[in-house]
C-alpha cells in the first residue's frame, strides 16, 4: 500500500506545487507528508528548482539566423521577380489582358513578403509608367505622330497617358495586396 501511496504522491506532486488541487486532495496530499520523512525529503526536492546547465554548441546561432534570412530574402527576390516577370509580359502595353490576374499575385506575393504597401506601389506602378513614357517617346522619335502636334504637347499627353495606364495597373496589384493584407489578418486571429 505504501508503494501505490508513494506513486499517488508522486503523480500529485507537480500539480500540488503548481496550485491546481482541490482543496481535499490539497489537504489528504500535506497529511500524507506530514506523517513521513520520505515523503517530505520528495516534496523538498520537487520544490527547489532543477540547476541549469549551460549547453556548449559549436553552432555559432548568429552566423546561422543570417544564413537563413539571406536564403529566405533570395526565395522572396524570386517569387517577387517571377510574379513581376509574368506581370509584365501580360502588360497592356503587350497587348494583354492577363495582367489583370498577374498583377494581383504581384501585389499578393509582394504584401506577403514585405508587408509594405509601398513596395506595391513601387513594383507596380514604376515600371510600366517608365516603360510606357519611354514607348511613347520612342514612337516620337521615329516620327510614329501627328506632324502637327509639339513635343511639349506630345510629352504632356505621354506623361498623362502612361499615369493613367500605371495607374490602371497599380489597382489590380493593390487588390492583390489587399488579398494578402486579409490573408495575414485572418492568419493572426487564428
Amino acid at each position: 500500500m505504501d508503494k501505490q501511496i508513494r506513486s499517488i504522491i508522486e503523480d500529485l506532486l507537480p500539480l500540488y506545487n503548481e496550485g491546481l488541487l482541490s482543496e481535499e486532495t490539497t489537504n489528504w496530499l500535506e497529511e500524507q507528508v506530514k506523517r513521513n520523512d520520505d515523503f517530505q525529503n520528495l516534496l523538498k526536492h520537487t520544490v527547489e528548482p532543477l540547476e541549469k546547465e549551460a549547453i556548449n554548441t559549436t553552432i555559432e546561432h548568429e552566423k546561422m539566423m543570417k544564413r537563413i534570412n539571406r536564403k529566405l530574402s533570395i526565395y522572396q527576390i524570386i517569387f517577387v521577380a517571377i510574379s513581376f516577370f509574368l506581370a509584365i509580359k501580360t502588360s497592356i502595353l503587350n497587348e494583354s489582358f492577363g495582367f489583370i490576374l498577374w498583377y494581383a499575385v504581384l501585389g499578393l506575393l509582394t504584401y506577403l513578403f514585405y508587408k509594405d504597401f509601398k513596395i506595391v506601389l513601387y513594383i507596380s506602378l514604376l515600371p510600366i509608367f517608365i516603360w510606357s513614357l519611354g514607348s511613347n517617346l520612342t514612337d516620337y522619335q521615329s516620327g510614329n505622330i501627328d506632324d502637327n502636334q509639339t513635343f511639349s504637347v506630345f510629352f504632356f499627353m505621354s506623361m498623362v497617358g502612361s499615369l493613367l495606364l500605371s495607374l490602371i495597373h497599380f489597382i489590380f496589384a493593390l487588390l492583390g495586396s489587399m488579398m494578402g493584407f486579409l490573408i495575414i489578418k485572418i492568419k493572426e486571429r487564428g
